[in-house]
């Protein structure tokens, strides 16, 4: 009788835990990665709103926090004009059909997070000119 008591606040417990686990946190983990690609580039180095996050071309890891809507990102590189886009985030379909099939509290949680929302764009490719 005890271990029934135990299993059952066992199965309680995992199962309060996946009700307030949201799919994008689970599935989309921490990070969002952009990718910058190109033939014959030049390495450059990549700022988002002033701060350098990485170096192009490549995957460049960021915290999904530090991109906001309207975040810029530059490309810089020695001797070239540098270049900017501007970032915006765009809630993810994929996301919020799942958390809607199960049930909708993930959803909350996905957008009070942040969570449900990825960059666009996330591809770059970079093409910069040679500066005179």
């Amino acid at each position: 009788m005890k271990i029934f008591s135990q299993l059952k606040n066992v199965l309680l417990i995992l199962l309060t835990i996946f009700l307030f686990q949201n799919c994008a946190t689970v599935l989309g983990g921490k990070k969002n990665t952009l990718v910058f690609s190109g033939k014959s580039l030049p390495a450059a180095k990549v700022y988002i709103d002033g701060e350098l996050i990485g170096e192009a071309p490549g995957r460049i890891k960021i915290k999904k926090g530090k991109i906001q809507h309207g975040s810029i990102l530059e490309v810089k590189a020695d001797g070239y004009k540098s270049k900017e886009y501007m970032i915006l985030r765009k809630q993810d379909a994929a996301y919020t059909v799942v958390d809607l099939l199960t049930g909708g509290i993930a959803l909350i949680v996905d957008y009070s997070t942040g969570n449900i929302y990825r960059p666009r764009p996330r591809r770059f490719e970079y093409n910069l000119e040679v500066q005179n």
